[in-house]
């Protein structure tokens, strides 16, 4: 059992830094390990790792929000708040609105269609971007747009993180600020997301096994997130295209 909570730990904590579809991952590594522990309360474990790990990356930007809120060494403007904000507010809505309606999208077909879809729509729109400015910022008003498009990730095979990343590309960000942004945003994603399962589930208990979960999954998330942000910077989009179609096929012989 700790092989597989380490394995476990290991795809989630990559999933939620690289485009490549977490839930799609887990699909097939519950597949093909036959894992029987996995439950709501490691769920919740493996995310929180992931979000702890995020969380210590972009340590500096939060501390300037901070700063913003509660002194006046830091001016709002000059830090990610309102974007942030601007990018949170279309999941909540349309994330609330549509997550009854996730089980019907969750079979291997859909989920493998999703996942090459969206794996090309990444890698094309990378492609077919034309920005190279070094000194672009994300506005509120692209923010906002990033954030309808992350609601639809909610769907397994999407990728949260592929499809902001995506839609970056699409509003013309740099491939640095499309992928830093994408990322920053992940955090109060999970935050809501985590709140809003505990909230509904009404479940704190915490297991050794969860506790194992989020662990490693920290450890994991926080020794790979700069090598992986560098991989995406310099390399693209390719290979992990390659991959997502790889696995999206996979999953149809599953």
């Amino acid at each position: 059992m700790n092989l597989d909570v380490f394995i476990i730990s290991f795809v989630q904590g990559i999933g939620e830094l690289l485009p490549i579809s977490s839930s799609v991952n887990m699909f097939i590594v519950h597949r093909l390990f036959h894992t029987n522990f996995f439950n709501f309360s490691f769920d919740i474990a493996l995310h929180t790792g992931s979000l702890l790990a995020l969380i210590l990356y972009f340590r500096r930007e939060i501390l300037d929000i901070f700063k913003s809120i509660f002194t006046k060494k830091k001016a709002i403007r000059d830090t990610y708040l309102l974007q942030l904000i601007a990018g949170t507010i279309p999941v909540i809505i349309l994330g609330f609105l549509s997550r009854n309606y996730v089980k019907e999208f969750n079979s291997k077909a859909v989920m493998g269609c999703f996942c090459i879809l969206f794996g090309v729509l990444l890698f094309a729109f990378d492609k077919l971007s034309v920005s190279h400015k070094k000194s672009e910022s994300v506005s509120v008003t692209k923010a906002f747009i990033i954030g309808i498009f992350q609601s639809i990730a909610i769907f397994p095979g999407i990728s949260r993180l592929g499809v902001c990343i995506t839609a970056s590309r699409m509003l013309s960000l740099n491939r640095h600020n499309a992928i830093f942004f994408s990322l920053f945003l992940a955090i109060p994603s999970i935050l809501g997301s985590l709140c809003l399962e505990l909230f509904e589930s009404g479940n704190i208990f915490v297991s050794a096994i969860s506790m194992k979960g989020v662990i490693i999954t920290f450890i994991i998330s926080a020794v790979i997130i700069i090598p992986c942000v560098k991989f995406m910077e310099k390399r693209g989009f390719l290979a992990i295209t390659i991959y997502r179609c790889i696995i999206g096929v996979l999953l149809f012989f599953l």
